[in-house]
């Protein structure tokens, strides 16, 4: 055979292999989106359909009442699927390999079917036990027992149409450490739960008299009821309730720099190292005090409807943000806690950390602007213009990424939008008030106004918020050497970015589904930049959509 045409024929033939190695790859990729997308489909189902936590009030003496807490179990559950996550890290994409070289050629669709299946008793089961419980009261059928089998069964089919048996034995005696890890997260959010429901009181005791200490330094008139926990200066008066004491953020910070710690352990010297879970208790406690007080003094000298508002609701997520920076800055800069030398120098900004650095600037506007705000965000140019900073700073670490519209992505980004309008009831009181706050206001400084919140919405909101979930999430998965982008479907990073896009938005289903969306136009390509075209669309129509009717509530 002539060189020049063995050449091309072997030119050809990897070529071919190449293609087949791309269509097995892309038959893995549907097949977990799939089962993702009917596992995700299958659970909102049944937790918007039934409320398990009434059988703990009509049925509390009945022998099923356990399954009213199915709903606390679901939380912890995704708990430890998160944690599980975080904690694999890196071996995610070893065990993407695994997977694609096991099921390439492994049907699937009775699994699934089978799977259904058990779903449709698992529904039906559930129908009986939370819609007609008393119906069961007494039987000698343990309904209960039988729903937690068809649960299982609904599971471990889901688990089998993704990967054999034994795909799950060898991950689970391979990564037992990993598991231990997210099982003691897990467990430690759990019982989090309940020793704090005991510490109420003293806790709100002790910030109590704190930050009626804090505000006898301030003011000679101030007014304290201990027997109702009422404190305030003149005419501003509130009550320190339970709630109050600070065991929210204690509990987050505790969990947040206990995970820190055991996922980074190699980086940091232990025991010492431990110190930084006191000290970060103590500070948030710290905190929250002067969180308290501050509430008071500025209901008393500027608004009691500011103090009331936005402060109160947000001051302690940036008390969170700051202690636990603080804290990570600590860990990371001290001879006493870190392996690294401190006295090296600040490392070089990575191309991941381009990634989630405009996040985090517009994440941190956001707590302090709305913090702010009593109805209108009148601080909102702000916050575009520190993201937009941070964005144009950052620019040359996205150079790699190819900003261009496309019509699908254009298309996708209208789904949500109609999705969106369809999901979120718009709050007619709200929108009034707002609508009144900004007639208030000269119309010049109107127009600005309405300039950088259109900005906002359309650009820097969404360019920020796709670097971080389409990009940074997806980023950790690892990343292919010549494109600088994974090509194929990291479905562990659609599931999470998906999960956390949803819980940042008030109403979390919308958010949710949006996130899937514009994961799977991220996916469709390999290219971020389509999602943010698919989530600049949909927060452009929205805009249109806002101003044209009035429907503020939803922007």
């Amino acid at each position: 055979m002539p060189a020049g045409l063995y050449q091309r024929s072997c030119s050809l033939a990897r070529r071919n292999k190449s293609e087949i190695k791309g269509i097995l790859m892309r038959s893995v990729s549907g097949r977990l989106c799939l089962l993702a997308v009917v596992l995700l489909a299958e659970g909102l189902a049944l937790s918007l359909v039934f409320d398990a936590s009434i059988l703990l009030i009509r049925y509390p003496d009945s022998d099923f009442v356990w399954l009213g807490y199915a709903g606390s179990a679901a939380k912890i559950l995704t708990v430890w699927l998160v944690a599980l996550l975080v904690a694999l890290g890196p071996r995610l994409s070893h065990w993407y390999e695994q997977l694609r070289l096991l099921v390439s050629s492994r049907p699937y669709m009775l699994s699934l079917g089978l799977q259904l299946g058990a779903y449709a008793l698992l529904f039906l089961l559930s129908y009986l036990i939370f819609s007609e419980s008393g119906r069961w009261l007494g039987s000698a059928i343990s309904l209960p027992l039988v729903w937690l089998g068809a649960l299982t069964l609904v599971m471990v089919l889901w688990l089998k149409a993704l990967a054999p048996p034994q795909f799950w034995m060898r991950f689970v005696r391979e990564e037992a450490m990993s598991i231990g890890v997210a099982s003691f997260v897990a467990v430690l959010v759990w019982a989090f739960a309940l020793v704090t429901q005991n510490l109420w009181d003293p806790l709100s005791a002790g910030t109590f008299n704190s930050a009626t200490s804090l505000l006898h330094l301030l003011y000679a008139d101030v007014v304290v009821e201990p027997e109702y926990r009422t404190l305030g200066v003149g005419d501003f008066v509130v009550e320190i309730a339970a709630v109050c004491s600070g065991y929210e953020g204690i509990g987050l910070v505790l969990i947040f720099t206990a995970f820190y710690l055991v996922i980074f352990r190699q980086d940091f010297r232990f025991p010492q190292s431990l110190l930084l879970l006191p000290l970060g208790v103590i500070a948030i406690w710290a905190f929250n005090v002067v969180r308290i007080a501050a509430l008071i003094v500025i209901g008393a000298e500027f608004s009691p409807e500011l103090a009331l508002g936005g402060f109160h609701s947000l001051a302690g997520w940036i008390g969170f943000v700051l202690v636990t920076v603080g804290i990570l800055l600590l860990a990371h800069n001290s001879d006493l806690f870190s392996r690294s030398d401190s006295r090296s120098g600040s490392p070089p900004i990575t191309f991941r950390m381009a990634l989630l650095i405009p996040l985090v600037v517009m994440l941190s506007a956001t707590l302090v602007t709305s913090a702010l705000t009593i109805t209108v965000d009148w601080w909102y140019p702000v916050r575009v213009v520190l993201t937009a900073c941070a964005l144009i700073l950052l620019w040359r670490h996205y150079r790699s990424i190819r900003f261009r519209v496309t019509w699908f992505a254009v298309a996708v980004g209208l789904l949500v939008f109609l999705l969106w309008v369809f999901l979120v009831p718009e709050n007619p009181m709200d929108s009034a008030m707002i609508d009144e706050s900004l007639r208030e206001v000269p119309s010049s400084l109107l127009i600005v106004w309405l300039v950088f919140r259109t900005l906002g919405a359309v650009i820097t909101v969404p360019l920020a918020e796709e670097l971080a979930f389409r990009g940074y999430l997806f980023e950790l998965t690892g990343k292919d050497e010549t494109t600088g982008w994974r090509s194929r479907f990291p479905w562990p990073a659609l599931l999470f970015s998906s999960v956390l896009f949803g819980l940042m938005h008030s109403f979390w289903l919308a958010g949710l589904l949006a996130g899937v969306a514009y994961g799977l136009v991220r996916c469709y390509r390999g290219n971020v930049a389509d999602a943010f075209v698919a989530h600049a669309t949909t927060n452009a129509l929205l805009s249109a959509y806002v101003l044209t009717t009035g429907s503020w509530s939803l922007w």
